[in-house]
């Protein structure tokens, strides 16, 4: 009876505390009903919870509905969608009339509003790029800043949901590999339909369907299809103070499926180069020289059968530079080492890369991918440098000067075939891979040093010469193969087992000689090595992988048993040893609702030490440091759990998202350095055997529209904790470092009045050691920039750029350290389609830049300043141009 009374109570209050929704819906032009017309209210999920159709007279009603938040949606063939939001509280709602116009009454140029500006497929976040408003003639970079969880820095490296993106792909192919920058810098903001980002499997494992548990943070741009015809690019030139100049080129033409663009670039402000790029400080170090040329190719031949993406790449550095630096180690027993360095350098180098992707589609069963990728380069350099050391702040250690020139040539080629068959049964497949790589390089350094080293009292107790012409010569050879076989278990179940083989052999030769005065020239074994350094693993591999709607499991396990052999003939060396080796990947997607999306993963894979870890001796480079290796080095193993959850609102159009990692090693392989009286550091590695190093990282960003959509607005939070163990002075030591930081983005770029970004940031760095406890330390940073663009008359603008950053003291540098610029644009925009650009430029208006970095790690400080030119003006133009990209036939 109770229980009749209860379900009873529960159906009267449902219907006392659900409301009702009415309507009608009509042609907005003459008021006609529409019979049949579709009403939805959706949830904040984006879930359909109650739906309806229109009577005759155009009449609806939805009944029994609960409180809470709600999207309606109007809908009717050939009609525009109407969309409302509603909040149900205690009221019934009559809409009265809901007026749609027909398509056929829209004119071209009214974009239907109410586009899901964010949605979560799988692990995948797509914007609607067309939902986020920006400049006339702006880039995809200026886009990317508009999207909620993307940040891009000045210098053009994006962060997305606080990882760093590692690719961007344009259409999914690569374009300009070796630089991503040049896509975002250039790709017009109008022609990009959606972008997507997600985590995208190691190319290995796309390629081979056996997970290794490699993931790459990835920005996939979709064009508009009109867009992927047309001409586009842009040319800049400036001219400034100092005798400073940059000019930059780009263009592309876009046909379907051929795409060809070129960009060059020249200038003597350094590599990043691009003055007009107002939101850089472009500190300018030394007196460097910068030029590059690149060329991107992507089309398909034999009926779209074979696709081919290359790319080829000149570049030409070449700086001069001066700096001075100041280093304090607190070693074990209250004993201190301080270096002072001042140093001066010239270098120059020249490199060739080409890459190239053949995707052949043999038949309808069969694809063969072929890549193949090298380089050349040459490389001259020369500097000096002269260093003090200091014991215990007042007795001299040592003193060391030393000046080096050298030349180098280098080359690579890398050639990878990988064939997919799929077989009778539908689904089971068959995957071959081949790859080879071999790296050459020949070097000649002169080295002319000179070392004296003090004893106790402060009076040279030895002076070591080193005056030799070292000659070295490096090759590489590597071969890999492996073969997977894919069989579906079930609808949902898919098993691939394969096998892997891999062998390389390395050989290192550098001969050391004595430049004597009698021009004859003696070997000094010391310095040199004679190196042969082979390897060969096979592997076996299990992956499986679990799919359906909503959830998708993924195992995979690599085991390997991994042969090394070393030696070298100058130290009559031999070394051989066996590894087993093994790696375990799970990831586990599921997704929660339309809008929501939880992913966790673990990793487990073990680490061999290398032969330069375990090589007894190694050949020094100068008399202060001496490298040696253990032999009895044994494997670290590491586990890793990451864990990431992705949540989209649709009636806020807000998003958020947080994502956590741990990291564990056991067995830890570490640097065990040793400092004598006199200032020479003598390294080996060990293995932590009785305690765990571990690390923890956390980061969560909210964004929504704010100020009717023209503001996107987003906080975000991380922290990072680590506890590692180490070596001070050869005493073992547990450091423990703590970071939070907490702050917030905001964006708007709407084109009137004001456009800004802005980003401000606080945090808070703790760091604890056991061993030297008088040095821990709490610190405080801060940093602020923002860039402001005010729309003026006549077509000027004025953008302003401001930057602040806080960095606390420590207790060895008791001075905190603050930096601060403002640069200053000037822009008038001319032509009909506002596509010329000229520019004053002013960097650093105040010359107020602090140029001094430091940095610690347990007993390490130091700190440096090298020459850089931080104020400066310049004058430039720029031109824009665009035929046919993004417009429609018949435009």
């Amino acid at each position: 009876m109770k229980r009749c009374i209860l379900i009873f109570l529960c159906i009267v209050s449902h219907y006392l505390f659900a409301q009702s929704i009415q309507g009608v819906v009509v042609d907005e032009a003459d008021q006609k009903a529409l019979e049949n017309a579709s009403i939805v209210l959706l949830d904040t999920d984006s879930i359909m919870r109650y739906f309806t159709r229109a009577n005759a007279s155009g009449k609806f009603s939805l009944e029994k509905i609960e409180k809470g938040e709600y999207l309606l949606l109007v809908t009717y063939p050939k009609f525009e969608i109407y969309s409302q939001p509603l909040e149900i509280k205690n009221d019934n709602i009559d809409l009265k009339t809901i007026g749609i116009n027909s398509q056929s009454n829209l004119l071209e140029e009214v974009v239907i509003n109410q586009k899901i500006p964010i949605k979560i497929k799988g692990d995948t976040i797509e914007y609607d790029a067309g939902s986020f408003e920006t400049e006339k003639n702006a880039k995809l970079e200026d886009l990317l800043r508009r999207l909620p969880g993307l940040t891009v820095s000045a210098s053009g490296d994006i962060t997305a949901q606080g990882k760093s993106v590692s690719k961007v792909l344009i259409d999914g192919e690569e374009f300009f590999g070796y630089d991503p920058k040049i896509a975002i810098r250039n790709v017009r903001a109008d022609a990009v339909d959606k972008v997507q980002v997600y985590e995208r499997k190691s190319e290995e494992a796309e390629l081979t369907g056996i997970d290794d548990g490699v993931r790459h943070q990835t920005v996939n741009v979709v064009l508009k299809e009109e867009a992927r015809r047309g001409i586009f690019g842009n040319a800049n030139a400036s001219a400034g103070t100092k005798e400073l100049f940059d000019f930059n080129a780009f263009a592309a033409k876009f046909n379907r499926s051929e795409r060809l663009a070129i960009t060059g670039n020249w200038n003597n402000m350094g590599n990043s180069g691009d003055a007009s790029r107002i939101r850089m400080n472009n500190q300018i170090i030394g007196h460097p020289m910068h030029k590059s040329a690149g060329v991107n190719y992507e089309n398909n031949f034999f009926e779209k059968k074979l696709h081919l993406t290359s790319s080829y790449n000149f570049t030409n550095n070449g700086t001069a530079n001066e700096s001075n630096s100041y280093n304090k180690r607190v070693l074990n027993d209250n004993q201190t080492q301080e270096t002072t360095r001042e140093g001066s350098s010239e270098n120059d180098s020249r490199n060739h890369v080409l890459r190239s992707q053949i995707r052949y589609r043999i038949d309808s069963l069969s694809n063969l991918n072929i890549q193949l990728n090298g380089g050349k380069g040459k490389q001259t350099a020369a500097s000096s440098s002269s260093n003090s050391t200091l014991r215990n702040e007042n007795l001299k250690a040592n003193e060391f000067e030393g000046r080096n020139n050298s030349e180098s040539d280098s080359e690579n080629l890398n050639l990878r075939v990988d064939y997919r068959r799929r077989l009778n049964k539908k689904g089971r497949s068959l995957n071959l891979h081949l790859n080879t790589k071999v790296d050459n390089s020949t070097s000649t350094n002169q080295v002319d040093e000179q070392t004296n080293l003090y004893d106790t009292f402060g009076v040279v107790q030895d002076t070591v010469i080193v005056d030799q012409t070292r000659l070295s010569e490096n090759k590489s050879n590597n071969l890999g193969a492996s073969i997977n076989i894919s069989e579906p278990l079930t609808k949902q179940l898919n098993l691939t087992l394969g096998y892997n083989f891999n062998t390389s052999a390395r050989d290192a030769l550098v001969n050391a000689y004595n430049n004597d005065t009698d021009a004859t020239r003696i070997l000094d074994s010391l310095y040199s090595k004679n190196e042969t350094n082979n390897a060969r693993t096979n592997g076996m591999d299990v992956n499986l992988n679990f799919h359906s709607d909503k959830l998708n499991v993924n195992l995979s396990n690599r085991t390997t048993h991994r042969h090394q052999a070393l030696a070298d003939s100058y130290r009559n060396i031999g070394l051989s040893r066996n590894f087993w080796q093994n790696n375990l990947n799970a990831n586990v997607s599921y997704r929660i609702t339309n809008n929501k999306n939880l992913t966790i993963g673990y990793h487990n894979n073990t680490n061999v030490p290398s032969f330069s870890q375990l090589q007894p001796i190694q050949p020094p480079t100068n008399e202060l440091y001496r490298q040696l290796g253990n032999p009895d080095l044994k494997r670290e193993t590491n586990n890793n759990i990451n864990f990431n959850f992705n949540k989209f609102s649709l009636l806020k159009a807000s998003s958020f998202n947080i994502n956590a990692n741990s990291g564990f090693t056991k067995n830890a392989i570490v640097n065990r350095s040793i400092i004598d009286d006199e200032g020479r550091t003598t390294t080996t590695f060990v293995n932590i055997q009785d305690h765990i190093n571990w690390n923890g990282r956390i980061h969560a960003n909210y964004t929504r529209p704010i100020l009717n959509g023209g503001v996107q607005f987003g906080p975000f939070t991380s922290a990072q904790f680590s506890n590692n163990y180490g070596y001070i002075n050869g005493d073992l030591n547990r450091s423990n470092n703590t970071n939070a930081s907490a702050g917030i983005n905001a964006n708007k770029q709407t084109s009137k009045n004001v456009d800004f970004n802005l980003n401000l940031s606080f945090g808070i760095n703790n760091e604890v050691n056991t061993i030297q406890r008088q040095l821990n330390n709490t610190a405080f940073r801060s940093s602020a920039n923002a860039d402001l663009k005010y729309f003026l008359p006549f077509k000027f603008s004025l953008t302003q750029v401001l930057f602040y950053s806080y960095t606390g003291k420590s207790k060895v540098f008791p001075d905190p350290i603050q930096q601060f610029y403002m640069n200053l644009e000037l822009t008038r925009k001319l032509l009909k389609d506002e596509s010329l650009l000229l520019s004053v430029k002013a960097f650093d208006v105040f010359n107020s830049f602090n140029n001094t970095n430091r940095s610690f790690n347990n007993n390490s400080f130091s700190e440096s300043q090298q020459e850089m030119l931080t104020q400066y003006f310049m004058v430039g133009v720029k031109w824009d141009f665009n035929k046919n990209l993004g417009k429609k036939s018949g435009d």
